[in-house]
């Protein structure tokens, strides 16, 4: 969650003077058990879990809300790949206060247990990130071995988290747990199918004890079109009430844009007064379109201020301290941006948001986890504004913030009174037109027919000039060659480059980014006897492959709307024909009803010894569902099935 600490020190303030002290039972595990009685397919397994055990436990001590973390884990280790995997155990330190309670052993297939010796614990701290770690290796772990190991960390309370339930190997028993003291409530949601966390009588009246488990868990793999953590099991938590105090429920959406709202948009004299002389440095012209004048600020905010994501102190949320020392935390250029608008009158809303690379945005279970990220909406353009992201511009902002749900929050007064009000809205996916990697090609061929000549212009758009078109100006004469000479030779390994020119286009599309350059290549010719063979299809270079017929478990989701539209031109030498022309025409389309989300088409002329060869692929839609996986793969392999098309040319007799 975005400045987790920050906003958590705030909002334990509504716990103060409630929670009732609670005893901290030491956690066990069974002290000589023998291994583990496993079915014949779960001896196969290269590596299993036989136990996953995720426990937290809430209590007040010495006026400190914490929270007691255990992780409990048993793996079977079948492979060499499985013991490197789990001879050496990292534990995280962040938000930690202490490591209470650490053991671990490993059984061999003989039953015979060696310990892990608390003096081999190392710590480790990461210098950019400040992130600590624990980390030891684990002594006599072998082929079959049960890997064991329990760790408790004594933590500042969090007040929202989630736990994933689901791994990339099988789970043979699962199982979570959390207490708190008894006037407080939690609520939980679990996902991908875990079971649903209930409520559990204890003999403990002064704790209320929550509890889920599962058998039998299976393997979530990797996918191409896919993103893993999204489709995990997991469960998601909160803290929901607090009936010491009163029975209203805590910590929702509403209470959420109240938050935020107070965190972007309160500033001090001295900020007000450093964003004045800021803003003449801008050069704002009102008598221009929104549009023009959001992207005129944008480019100015983001060629001056440079932002830290790892760093959250108070000076870099202060616009007084940026506007000086040109450097900002997350919040602190998100208020800047936001400050800034409404100085110069262009409407915007924040919006609060996470990743769909991780757990999607539930906006029916009101956990803050959800809160990671910060946007800016422009209701009068319906465009998007992500002021952290260097390298994303108006109206795209970074695609995994977008085909998502989000906390809108639209400031208002009355009176004296300023605050947000929130709704949970769709952040859209950009149309796919935005976003091109369009190809124009003239292809001849040298005089011996060893080589060909080929002059290319290349366009992107969209996500695809995100990482060219901001950068280009900033580099040295060196480094823009180099990037052109590594383009290039993505599709012509052995290019020799001639001519060349590149330029950002920023007012067009979404900021688009166009080469031009010259270049010869052999790459593309063979001699087979008295024929050449040509491989066309590789002038749009390596295309995404997915021949496998694996298993799918999830649904189709890319990561951005996109489109192709290639021109390529080839001058036939002279005294040669083409067998096989008819290897060039692809026609692959995915329909849905009266749509046509998908589509990959390569057709061709011939006219004297010109051909002129046209394709065009698109994919207008993030989702599509696991029923029609295949159709989609189908589009996907046309493109890299034309990438391996290799013409014929023969003699004319």
């Amino acid at each position: 969650m975005i400045q987790r600490v920050s906003i958590a020190v705030l909002l334990l303030l509504a716990l103060a003077g409630t929670a009732r002290a609670v005893e901290v039972r030491p956690y066990e595990w069974e002290k000589n058990r023998g291994r583990y009685t496993l079915t014949d397919k779960e001896k196969e397994q290269t590596e299993l879990i036989l136990k996953q055990h995720n426990q937290y436990e809430y209590v007040l001590e010495d006026n400190q809300f914490l929270m007691y973390s255990t992780i409990h884990r048993i793996i079977l280790v079948n492979s060499n790949e499985a013991i490197q995997k789990h001879n050496r155990i990292v534990i995280s330190m962040n938000n930690t206060i202490d490591l209470i309670d650490l053991k671990a052993r490993s059984i061999n297939k003989d039953g015979k247990a060696i310990y892990f010796d608390k003096s081999n614990l190392k710590e480790l701290k990461e210098e950019e990130s400040g992130n600590a770690y624990r980390i030891f290796a684990m002594e006599g772990v072998e082929l079959g071995s049960e890997v064991e190991y329990y760790f408790t960390r004594k933590m500042r309370a969090s007040l929202f988290d989630r736990v994933f339930m689901q791994f990339d190997v099988p789970v043979k028993a699962s199982s979570f747990m959390l207490s708190c003291p008894s006037h407080l409530k939690f609520d939980f949601r679990a996902y991908q199918g875990y079971a649903d966390v209930k409520q559990v009588e204890n003999d403990n009246k002064e704790v209320n004890q929550y509890s889920a488990s599962m058998t039998d868990v299976p393997a979530m793999k990797k996918e191409a079109f896919s993103y893993y953590d999204a489709n995990r099991k997991r469960i998601e938590f909160k803290l929901a009430y607090n009936t010491a105090r009163s029975q209203a429920r805590l910590y929702t959406w509403d209470e959420a844009a109240k938050t935020f709202y107070s965190l972007l948009f309160t500033t001090s004299k001295d900020d007000d007064k450093a964003l004045e002389k800021f803003l003449k440095t801008l050069n704002d012209n009102p008598s221009k379109s929104k549009e023009i004048r959001i992207r005129n600020i944008e480019q100015k905010i983001k060629s001056t201020v440079k932002v830290n994501r790892e760093r959250s102190e108070e000076s870099l949320t202060q616009i007084s301290a940026i506007v000086k020392s040109k450097l900002a935390s997350r919040e602190g250029i998100t208020k800047l941006f936001a400050r800034t608008f409404e100085m110069v009158g262009i409407k915007c809303y924040p919006v609060i948001t996470c990743s769909r690379e991780e757990p999607k945005f539930d906006g029916g279970f009101d956990t803050w986890s959800y809160l990671d990220e910060y946007l800016l909406y422009f209701p009068d353009t319906k465009g998007f504004l992500a002021p952290p992201v260097f390298e994303s511009r108006y109206p795209l902002i970074p695609s995994e913030f977008t085909a998502t749900k989000g906390l809108f929050i639209e400031p208002f007064t009355v009176g004296e009174v300023k605050s947000g009000l929130a709704s949970i809205e769709t952040i859209p996916a950009s149309d796919y037109t935005l976003s091109s990697d369009n190809l124009d090609m003239d292809v001849s061929f040298s005089d011996d027919l060893s080589a060909t000549d080929i002059h290319q212009v290349r366009e992107f758009g969209g996500y695809n000039a995100m990482f060219f078109a901001p950068y280009y100006d900033l580099m040295t004469g060196e480094q823009q060659t180099r990037m052109i000479e590594e383009l290039t030779k993505q599709t012509a390994p052995d290019a020799t480059i001639g001519k060349w020119s590149a330029k950002a286009l920023p007012d067009k599309q979404a900021g688009n980014f166009l080469i031009d350059v010259n270049f010869k290549s052999s790459h593309f010719l063979e001699k087979a006897g008295p024929r050449i063979l040509f491989k066309v299809g590789a002038l749009i270079g390596p295309q995404v492959e997915m021949y496998r017929d694996d298993e799918r478990i999830t649904e189709v989701e890319n990561e951005f709307n996109r489109g192709y539209d290639r021109l390529i031109k080839i001058h036939i030498p002279a005294g040669y024909t083409i067998r096989n022309p008819q290897d060039i025409k692809i026609d692959i389309t995915y329909k849905d009803k009266d749509k046509t989300p998908f589509l990959f088409q390569s057709d061709y002329t011939l006219k004297d010894n010109l051909l002129t060869i046209t394709i065009k692929e698109y994919y207008k839609e993030i989702f599509a569902p696991l029923s029609r996986y295949e159709d989609f793969r189908k589009v996907i392999n046309a493109s890299a099935d034309f990438n391996k098309v290799t013409l014929v040319l023969e003699k004319t007799k």
